[in-house]
């Protein structure tokens, strides 16, 4: 039996300069940090809002100590104090005597309490030293961003990167508790899907014990989703290890959604249990045939200036990742924390966004190397909502110090505690050592970033501990170099210093065609940027710092001292060449959002009509770590949806239309994920202000699980003034895709009016064609940045997401020039 006594609750905290000299004391909250527990008093001020993040960067320097009395009426067995989260360089004392050290967030620290309780009162104290003084003086590091972080095993993206300011906070960030037991205790279960047959499935479950000191028994049982117990078995333990194979008579299978339900299932050994899913997970990378379709593609994309830089393979092949032998079409975003201090992170924000992401068409998320490992509601709530992960290990950008022994071993105890907390859920796909550490490695590479700690700390213990599922070197990884395109998973933000240079040095008429050097086999990041909507940005920022000025964009867009300029003003670049020179500060902040909305269009159309060759494609990002401003993000830091989440979720639909060219014709393709072939009818049209003339009608057999060119015209059917709207109508699906020649200046458009309105819902006309109607306001919209033809009409379905009720409604148009 398992007891734990909680210390969370309140300590008092005292904050010391780097000599130790009390500078003053205050209220801490456990969980929490310093950062939270002096907002509101010694912070008196909004640390998000403008640039007050500057003001509070002292707090890195200092050191700071929590301390706390609780009362003990009986002395308990067994004892351990526990601390799931420790950020990060302290002592820990019980009663004036010290129980240890700690120097990694990553892992739970326990500390023996056998004979150091005592009846009545007990005083537990944690002194955390400045986590900046801690690594002065040590090796200057290879690195992004900031390189003191590389040394120190905590959360990195909070150094300061180009989407969160430097946040570098010290706190008991996750419970703490006494620990006690008693008798024998079943620990560290493992469970998982060996088969998967027609009308069985073969599950193995494994447990460890502890207290173990003789023989006894102990009861196992599965519980079905519906409650029903489906095994039980009794074993007598006289190890501390059992192993026990059932077959499981018409199993319900997880799959992610989209294509199947999630149902959960129970393992009990004794009083531990977990729940799984029932499903088997493949990686197929099966080998190109020499001059077939996708090799042929494989020789081109070397030729790219992003091939030539990375890629030296001279064999492709593919990378599909299948559930139950279904081959998953992969849709997403990274995820990275949803908030800058991680004891902020509440069960109900990750509900809201996990549930937002499936509401778009997310399947996928990657939890990214510069975070944590998330709590485990997090993993709860993906396995509930059928969203796949990959987990990153906690490394990101940089030439970690291998030769450290110490560094090592604290590597793999994070893989150890990261494998036995994480290896039942469903959800998770595959592990990945780092994140682009390895850009220049390969597998037959002697030595690269990230090889030691890869194959010394990290792969022994998946080997030992998760041996069913698959581990990826890095992220970026396959081939040679593992950024290469055609063989595994590749980083499009890689390739930042291509597009970046694209942006600024040209005039951007051919981007849609730019976008197509960029196809791959698996993308696990896929840049795009553009702005948060304006209740958002009017949280942290003045009207006038939003429609007039520059800094405070600055500020919350932060940079990325690689880059030759700010992001934002790649931002304004881009969304000045593509969508028109601005009029004024409103022109120019609708632009700054709309971009976002064809960047991901342009990238996720092309990743569609590629479908087979390219099986994945998770962008960056999908949620934001602060109030960010012209971000990388989906969905912002509050929870609200960006124009980027909307261009999202119409092109992740199961069926999808696109237009490309090719040569002196145009070719409308359709997408179909679904599994079964479908009936539709197609419908081209060219418009113009006013007019829609219909250039082709008629029906088309959709295949399964795939795209296809489904018509093709001349491009002599376009004029000079005219746009291409291609539609794909079938029984359960709609879609409508564009196509318009160079760039896509666009301006406001006074025509569309609102036929009604309710607490609901909106309806929308025009007798003229608007190609993006932008819905804005704290709401979660059915649809938004949607094109109107002539005489049509739209009622879009509204959910209110915060107080404001504030809507605005307005229409941009095409500028066609005669």
């Amino acid at each position: 039996m398992e007891k734990k006594i909680s210390l969370n609750g309140l300590w008092q905290g005292v904050c010391a300069d780097k000599n130790g000299a009390e500078q003053f004391r205050f209220d801490g909250t456990v969980p929490g940090c310093v950062h939270t527990d002096l907002a509101g008093t010694v912070l008196d001020y909004d640390i998000f809002y403008r640039d007050n993040n500057a003001k509070c960067q002292w707090i890195e320097d200092m050191n700071f100590e929590y301390s706390r009395s609780f009362t003990l009426e009986e002395i308990p067995e067994n004892a351990e104090l526990v601390f799931e989260g420790l950020d990060v360089y302290c002592e820990v004392f019980l009663n004036g005597n010290l129980l240890g050290r700690c120097e990694d967030m990553f892992i739970t620290h326990r500390f023996p309490l056998s004979g150091r309780l005592s009846i009545g009162e007990n005083r537990i104290s944690v002194v955390f030293r400045s986590p900046i003084a801690e690594v002065e003086g040590k090796e200057t590091l290879p690195a992004a961003f900031t390189a003191e972080r590389l040394h120190t095993r905590r959360m990195q993206c909070t150094y300061g990167w180009d989407w969160v300011a430097r946040f570098v906070t010290c706190g008991i960030f996750r419970d703490v508790y006494i620990r006690s037991t008693e008798g024998l205790c079943a620990k560290n279960l493992y469970v998982y899907t060996t088969h998967v047959g027609k009308t069985s499935a073969q599950v193995v479950f494994e447990a460890e014990f502890e207290n173990f000191e003789k023989g006894e028994h102990i009861t196992a049982e599965i519980l079905s989703p519906l409650g029903e117990r489906v095994y039980s078995g009794r074993f007598y333990v006289n190890e501390n290890h059992l192993k026990v194979y059932v077959d499981l008579k018409n199993p319900k299978l997880w799959y992610p959604h989209g294509y199947g339900e999630q149902p959960l299932y129970t393992l009990k050994v004794g009083e531990k249990s977990t729940a799984f899913g029932i499903r088997v997970v493949r990686i197929v990378e099966e080998k190109d045939e020499v001059d077939s379709e996708y090799y042929k593609k494989c020789l081109e994309i070397k030729q790219t200036p992003s091939g030539l830089e990375f890629d030296r393979n001279t064999e492709f092949s593919g990378f599909v990742l299948t559930v139950n032998d279904l081959p998953i079409m992969c849709k997403g975003g990274n995820w990275v924390p949803c908030e800058p201090f991680p004891s902020a992170e509440t069960p109900e924000k990750i509900t809201k966004l996990l549930e937002l992401g499936k509401l778009c068409g997310v399947n996928m998320l990657r939890v990214w190397g510069g975070g944590i490992f998330e709590q485990q509601h997090f993993y709860d709530e993906c396995d509930r909502l059928g969203i796949l992960v990959t987990q990153d290990f906690l490394m990101a950008c940089g030439k970690y110090p291998e030769e450290d022994e110490n560094f090592l071993n604290l590597v793999r105890k994070e893989t150890e505690q990261a494998a036995y907390t994480l290896r039942n859920h469903p959800c998770l796909m595959w592990w990945s050592g780092d994140n682009e550490n390895a850009f220049e490695g390969s597998d037959d590479a002697e030595d690269y970033r990230g090889r030691r700690v890869t194959h010394e700390s990290i792969m022994p213990v998946l080997n030992r501990l998760d041996p069913q599922r698959r581990f990826l070197i890095s992220s970026p990884y396959g081939g040679n170099l593992f950024p290469s395109k055609t063989v595994g998973t590749t980083h499009n933000s890689q390739y930042l210093g291509n597009i970046f240079p694209y942006i600024l040095d040209t005039d951007m008429t051919d981007y849609k065609e730019y976008w197509k050097l960029y196809t791959a086999r698996f993308i696990v990041e896929e840049p795009a940027i553009g702005s948060a909507n304006l209740p958002t940005l009017r949280r942290f920022m003045t009207d006038e710092d939003i429609f007039e000025g520059r800094d405070i964009w600055l500020d919350h867009s932060r940079g990325n001292p690689a880059l030759s300029t700010e992001l934002f003003d790649y931002a304004q670049a881009f969304a000045s060449k593509v969508l028109g020179e601005f009029k004024d500060g409103a022109d120019r902040f609708f632009k700054l959002k709309y971009l976002h909305y064809e960047w991901v269009r342009i990238t996720f159309e092309t990743a569609r009509r590629n479908k087979g060759f390219c099986n994945g494609l998770i962008y960056w990002m999908f949620d934001d770590c602060w109030p960010a401003a012209v971000s990388w993000s989906i969905v912002d830091y509050y929870c609200n949806p960006k124009p980027a989440f909307y261009s999202f979720k119409r092109a992740a639909k199961e069926v999808v239309a696109s237009v490309t060219t090719e040569g002196d014709r145009f070719e409308f393709y359709v997408s179909n994920d679904a599994l079964v072939s479908k009936k539709a009818t197609l419908k081209i049209s060219a418009v113009c202000g006013k007019k829609a003339e219909v250039l082709y009608e008629g029906e088309a057999d959709i295949p399964e699980n795939r795209s296809f060119v489904a018509k093709t015209l001349p491009l002599s059917v376009l004029k000079a003034t005219d746009l291409i709207i291609f539609e794909v109508i079938g029984e359960d699906f709609y879609d409508r895709a564009f196509w318009k020649q160079g760039a896509l200046p666009l301006a406001k458009n006074d025509s569309l009016k609102v036929v009604a309105k309710g607490d609901d819902f909106v309806t929308v006309t025009t007798d003229t064609y608007i190609h993006a109607v932008e819905f804005e306001g704290e709401y979660l919209f059915e649809d938004n940045y949607f094109s109107l033809l002539p005489c049509e009409t739209r009622t879009i379905k509204t959910k209110k997401l915060g107080t404001n009720t504030e809507l605005k409604i307005e229409g941009w148009s095409v500028v066609l020039e005669p």
